[in-house]
């Protein structure tokens, strides 16, 4: 149930017709930014201060020794609390408000019948104009698909987004249509231009049987590697392998739960110094390799790796700058055309407008989220180049630990 809240959640966000502040995703760009030296306090420390605050004093550490008294004051807590209206607030639930309050309102029938049957919701969504009259009712609106399936309103409340048509690109509602207007195509060509190409780029140097040379520079390991420094294939291959030597320490469970919990209060704290997204994971997105590299430091995990790393040559943060660098460029290299063209119009600003129409509750995790997409594929032409000549190598290492590098997820369409 609680996943289908998080999804309805998501759906919500996608149909919602989006309230006010002028926002930008470019406003969050430097909080993609990570400093491999921050001053990240001890992670007993984080514990203690990010521990969700215990409902009761159970007067005990573990169940294995819980003592052989009856707790009497826990007794009457527990007949009290079962005899009372009043509810605890879930975290996300002014959220889920703000969402439906700006979800179009012919979307409600099919997420409103659900609502009204999941134990705790808050009045304030049950009461709302339009979910409250969903109670009990089915939705009017059917795609055509499933327009015939008998006894279909005997179906889970749960399962009525499905029948909406715009999921299937089936709808009635009235949506102005875009002309495009044919014209005929017209080639212009720069006499001048081309042929300053054809002096800097001579044909005869590209023909199939000519033996070009590679550059020196990109047989050669880069020397202290940081953020900005240029890839050559020879760290790109040594990034390669670096990952396949990975696959064995990135299944151990213990090394998986060291490293999410990391993860949750480091973001928890960045959120607390207001340098966060906001939204869970996100720099993990944008840059896996440095983002785990602090997360084993967090844990005292570190110097274990660092010793898998090593026989490449690498030191810890040169290998995470290395390694970000190189899954960036390999991201462009494999993006597709609707991925360029839908990153060109962020850039372009021309979703800004409609992330000002947000309410303020909702529209920064929005923001983070897009420039995420903007940060994701940020590499220069060199770092493509040298990424391409080993693209092949790179994809084998991916395929091997499945395109997860120690839990941290390496999003490549």
């Amino acid at each position: 149930m609680r996943n289908f809240i998080i999804i309805l959640s998501y759906l919500i966000l996608i149909l919602a017709s989006p309230s006010v502040e002028a926002i930008s995703p470019a406003d969050y760009e430097n909080r993609f930014k990570i400093d491999m030296n921050a001053n990240i306090p001890p992670i007993n420390d984080l514990r203690v201060k990010f521990a969700p605050p215990p409902v009761y004093d159970r007067k005990f550490d573990y169940f294995w020794n819980i003592g052989t008294t009856f707790d009497k004051e826990f007794a009457q807590t527990i007949k009290n609390y079962g005899n009372r209206q009043t509810r605890l607030k879930w975290d996300s639930e002014d959220i889920l408000l703000e969402q439906i309050k700006n979800t179009p309102p012919e979307y409600y029938p099919y997420i409103g019948p659900y609502l009204h049957t999941v134990p705790g919701i808050s009045e304030k969504i049950l009461n709302l104009p339009g979910i409250k009259e969903t109670k009990n009712q089915f939705p009017q609106r059917i795609a055509p698909k499933f327009a015939d399936i008998e006894n279909l309103e005997f179906m889970s409340p749960a399962l009525y987004f499905v029948l909406m048509p715009e999921i299937w690109q089936e709808t009635n509602l009235t949506h102005e249509k875009i002309r495009f207007q044919t014209l005929p195509q017209k080639n212009h060509y720069d006499t001048a231009y081309i042929a300053n190409v054809m002096k800097w780029v001579p044909p005869e140097n590209f023909a199939p049987d000519k033996n070009i040379q590679e550059p020196l520079k990109s047989k050669l390991r880069t020397i202290s590697p940081n953020a900005s420094s240029p890839l050559t294939s020879k760290d790109v291959q040594a990034v390669a392998r670096s990952l396949e030597a990975l696959s064995d320490y990135g299944n151990n469970i213990y090394n998986k739960a060291k490293i999410i919990e990391a993860g949750n209060l480091l973001d928890k704290w960045e959120n607390s110094q207001n340098i966060g997204t906001f939204v869970p994971y996100l720099k993990d997105l944008v840059h896996p390799c440095q983002r785990l590299v602090q997360k084993l430091k967090m844990q005292n995990m570190d110097k274990e790796f660092a010793q898998l790393i090593a026989p490449q040559g690498f030191n810890l943060e040169e290998w995470a700058y290395t390694c970000d660098k190189t899954i960036k460029a390999y991201r462009v290299l494999k993006m597709s055309s609707p991925e360029l063209i839908t990153l060109l119009l962020y850039k372009k600003n021309v979703y800004e407008k409609q992330l000002n129409l947000y309410s303020d509750k909702v529209a920064p995790s929005i923001a983070a989220t897009m420039q995420s997409v903007i940060e994701m594929y940020k590499a220069p032409i060199n770092d493509v180049l040298e990424v391409k000549k080993n693209q092949e190598t790179i994809k084998k290492a991916f395929e091997k630990i499945n395109y997860r590098i120690v839990f941290q997820p390496i999003y490549i369409k």
